[in-house]
């Protein structure tokens, strides 16, 4: 039976970033997002560890630790405390506490996995009797392992935007399909006043679960950093030098950032080495290829990036992809390339924003044919109100 964790954070980004984590590991989770609520769980779930942010309204998670180490119920559970505290007279009052560890936001979601695993102490050694383990417990443990993968790529999927955010004179639409359980890419809408949106499309190296942890990371750092005001040049260094220095050289993503201004109808955004998005003109039909920024974001410390504005006249439409669509194969092995879309984009940017994501999902599939889709598919359409009438769908 898989170990059970409350995870208890105030901050949502945080709290799904840890469930995803968790979760992907073979962990069942817990959730709460206050002290008392987080109390109620402990007796009532009885989980084998607690992870305690720090801070809370309310109840902080000092005064929780407390409530926990005083119950009888309770009193033996593990707790790791987590904070973005990081001086020593803090962590010494969690440990004196009660707190069997204490981890530093932000952190690595591999080192939380160790620091979780060793707090619930080493598995049981298995005796030479195992090894002929009948083939019904591996089926069970792959059914299992199965379980987890498909919760955790729903708890991903809700990461995602449901829909588009209410924007004056716009439509913004996003879709994502996935080539395993888990996704490397994302997208994201985020408010930031009432005339303004961030827009983000990325892809993370890699795929699976590791690229799938990463991108939760990636999406909680840019939704921080874009939430405080940055502008998307800005924005995309800073997310830069967050992942630089805290992952592996080898840990990085494309990213496109930008800030959909209605009021102004402008889009400013910056390119950190993905694919060029495309800027359908309605009033010629032409198509421009959006590549300011600058490189790989989270591959260089200290990289540079430079952002573009661009003027979005009435019917405009901005197209934004991952390379997933480019290099989907057909059976013959032939890659679906940047001119194909080029053109399928032109052809069809008097669709609603709905229609034309549905429509390049559509003509993917049928260009691959019977050949196996090996990487995710990822599109946002940007779309200006037409003139007259709408667009057509």
């Amino acid at each position: 039976m898989a170990d059970k964790v409350l995870v208890v954070d105030d901050e949502p980004d945080i709290l799904d970033l840890v469930e995803l984590t968790l979760v992907s590991e073979g962990f069942d989770v817990v959730t709460a997002t206050d002290g008392a609520e987080a109390l109620a769980a402990a007796h009532a779930e009885g989980p084998d560890l607690v992870l305690l942010d720090v801070s809370m309204p309310d109840l902080d998670g000092f005064e929780v630790m407390q409530a926990l180490r005083g119950s009888p119920t309770t009193r033996e559970i593990p707790v790791i405390m987590l904070t973005a505290r990081a001086q020593i007279s803090d962590k010494l009052r969690g440990l004196s506490s009660g707190a069997d560890d204490y981890i530093t936001k932000p952190f690595e979601p591999s080192d939380l996995v160790a620091r979780v695993t060793a707090a619930l102490g080493p598995a049981p050694s298995a005796g030479v009797e195992d090894v002929s383990a009948p083939l019904e417990q591996w089926s069970g443990e792959i059914e299992e392992l199965a379980r987890h993968l498909e919760t955790a790529a729903q708890i991903q999927l809700g990461l995602m935007p449901e829909e588009s955010p209410p924007l004056a004179g716009f439509r913004v639409v996003g879709m994502l399909e996935s080539s395993l359980n888990v996704s490397g890419d994302f997208y994201d809408f985020i408010q930031l006043d009432e005339d303004r949106v961030g827009i983000a499309i990325a892809d993370i190296r890699g795929k699976g679960i590791p690229a799938a942890l990463l991108m939760v990371m990636v999406r909680t750092v840019l939704r921080i950093v874009a939430r405080e005001g940055h502008g998307p040049a800005e924005a995309l260094r800073r997310v830069n030098d967050f992942l630089a220095a805290e992952t592996a050289p080898d840990m990085f993503a494309t990213i496109v950032y930008g800030i959909l201004d209605t009021r102004r109808r402008e889009f400013t955004y910056c390119n950190g080495g993905h694919c060029y998005p495309l800027h359908v003109r309605a009033s010629d039909d032409s198509v421009a290829t959006l590549s300011t920024g600058g490189m790989l974001v989270g591959a260089f410390a200290s990289a540079t990036y430079e952002e573009e504005t661009v003027s979005l006249g009435q019917g405009d439409l901005v197209a934004l992809y991952t390379d997933g669509v480019t290099e989907s194969e057909s059976e013959a092995g032939e890659h679906f390339g940047e001119d194909r879309i080029l053109t399928l984009v032109r052809d069809m940017a008097r669709l609603t924003a709905d229609a034309l994501c549905g429509t390049v999902r559509s003509r993917l599939a049928e260009f691959r044919g019977g050949a196996q889709r090996s990487d995710d598919l990822t599109m946002v359409a940007i779309q200006s109100d037409f003139a007259q009438g709408g667009a057509t769908t």
